[in-house]
């Protein structure tokens, strides 16, 4: 006989609500797990490999959809339980299943930012990741114990059992919640418009947070704070696709391990104020539309004046030709990117991997700042004694001393 021509569970209007939005719900975590992945998945392999940031996006994508396929057994064991089991059917492995789920979701994410916060201190990692595997093999083998028999493990989350497995969702939701954050806003330290999307974005956690709560302490079939809590969850992950997805692109996390070199000069002239090497540049990197050969050794390299007043007039020639003088910002030379702010008397030029926005931002920052710091930087007498730029480059990069 099947069970569900058999179904004789009489929902109330609060049941039918929550259900429909349990199945939007679901939807939700699915679309928004596989918007994450595609990006993942088109970006080159060379790039997301090893990197912060997209390992980052991709265990919250997998977590999405490991929270969309917990939200489905959970529906059938708040919902159809009661009918299974008049029927004779054994639905407790529900329970440990939903734990299996969970620690499934929460474990790796805990792994991978340890992983990244102790970097010289991998064994952490490595310590978390045996507990987390023995804790999610010992769940799946507790679903097969008690599918066979209900009646032989106490599977409620305050039994022996189960405290072990609670401690360890605890401490493991700590690490990722608190880990993510840190790793998001603080070392990966992306620009301010990007930090501030990350920002809301983790808001959008806690207001799911939230509403999760209230939809656990209110689950009952006559409160209507129980689809309350569940619309506010929803309201919370949308928040958090949102602004998650308007990042244009991950790299923007990486952008201080695509900086080549920077030059500070005085606009009008070319004269060096500043220079710093951040990576070696490769032969034929500046091959491309914009002919340029770099691969000069230290010691025969070009006095840093003329480096800088060929990179002026370069940039002037293209203004010239673009009919846009003062407003031209970037220019691609081969697979290089020659990125530059202009202020009343300096210009900052900074050769990357890429057109980042948080180099125009960072660029611009360090301009006015040093005008600032410099009022008669017009006046310039190529005394580079009385000039401190430096420790700017330092403190607006985050560069270490």
């Amino acid at each position: 006989m099947i069970f569900i021509e058999n179904l004789n569970h009489d929902f109330t209007t609060i049941e039918s609500l929550v259900l429909l939005m349990y199945g939007m719900f679901i939807l939700l975590l699915l679309l928004f797990g596989w918007d994450l992945l595609t990006r993942y998945a088109t970006t080159d392999k060379t790039t997301r490999r090893g990197d912060p940031a997209y390992m980052i996006f991709f265990i919250i994508a997998v977590a999405m959809i490991g929270y969309a396929l917990y939200t489905f057994p959970a529906t059938i064991n708040y919902f159809f339980k009661g009918d299974f089991e008049s029927q004779g059917y054994n639905l407790l492995w529900l329970v440990p299943l939903q734990y299996f789920l969970i620690l499934l979701m929460i474990i790796p994410i805990g792994y991978v930012c340890l992983l990244i916060l102790a970097k010289n201190k991998k064994f952490i990692a490595y310590i978390a990741a045996i507990i987390g595997t023995i804790s999610i093999i010992y769940m799946f083998v507790l679903v097969f114990v008690v599918g066979n028999d209900p009646t032989a493990v106490n599977v409620s989350i305050s039994s022996g059992a189960m405290i072990p497995i609670a401690l360890v969702i605890g401490i493991f939701a700590f690490i990722d919640f608190f880990g993510l954050v840190y790793i998001l806003v603080v070392k990966l330290a992306p620009q301010k418009k990007v930090r501030n999307q990350v920002l809301l974005g983790i808001v959008g956690i806690v207001i799911a947070g939230i509403g999760g709560a209230l939809e656990i302490s209110q689950r009952s079939e006559d409160r209507w704070l129980y689809p309350i809590g569940i619309l506010i969850e929803l309201i919370g992950f949308i928040v958090m696709r949102h602004f998650f997805l308007s990042i244009p692109s991950y790299d923007e996390f990486a952008w201080k391990s695509g900086m080549i070199e920077m030059h500070v000069i005085i606009a009008e002239t070319g004269i060096s104020l500043y220079y710093k090497s951040f990576a070696e540049l490769k032969e034929g990197a500046l091959n491309g539309d914009v002919k340029a050969t770099v691969t000069i050794p230290e010691s025969e390299r070009p006095n840093s004046d003329l480096v800088a007043g060929g990179l002026v007039g370069i940039k002037g020639m293209l203004a010239e030709i673009s009919g846009d003088k003062g407003k031209l910002e970037n220019i691609e030379i081969g697979s290089k990117s020659l990125v530059f702010k202009q202020g009343h008397v300096a210009l900052c030029l900074l050769l990357a991997e890429e057109n980042l926005g948080v180099y125009h931002s960072l660029l611009e920052d360090l301009v006015e700042r040093i005008e600032l710091d410099h009022p008669d930087l017009d006046n310039f007498n190529g005394d580079t004694r009385k000039i401190h730029i430096a420790p700017l480059v330092t403190e607006i990069f985050g560069l270490k001393e």
